[in-house]
């Protein structure tokens, strides 16, 4: 799966962000919800930062493996995912 900013839900995948960061928003965005699934296990991670690099989400996974969900979070300056900010699996991210 690769990283797709053209749709609704953005969605990327930890193969995605091995290389390097995923700059999906420059500007302000209105992020409704973020989801973090396909996970292994409860110590993978995901974190989404601003554009300015502070956390705009992180999301531990669950022991389960069910879907992670952030609940609204609103309007964000810029949407970018780290290098290396999703251990497994992939995060989608409903917006505006």
């Amino acid at each position: 799966m690769a990283a797709d900013a053209s749709s609704n839900p953005w969605t990327v995948a930890a193969a995605d962000v091995a290389a390097g960061p995923v700059v999906l928003w420059v500007g302000q965005a209105n992020i409704y919800q973020v989801e973090f699934q396909g996970y292994a296990g409860d110590a993978d991670e995901c974190t989404i930062n601003q554009a300015n690099g502070k956390i705009l989400w992180y999301g531990n996974g669950a022991a389960d493996k069910q879907t992670v969900r952030s609940g609204n979070i609103g309007y964000t300056n810029g949407v970018t995912i780290p290098i290396n900010g999703i251990t497994n699996g992939f995060v989608r991210i409903y917006h505006k």
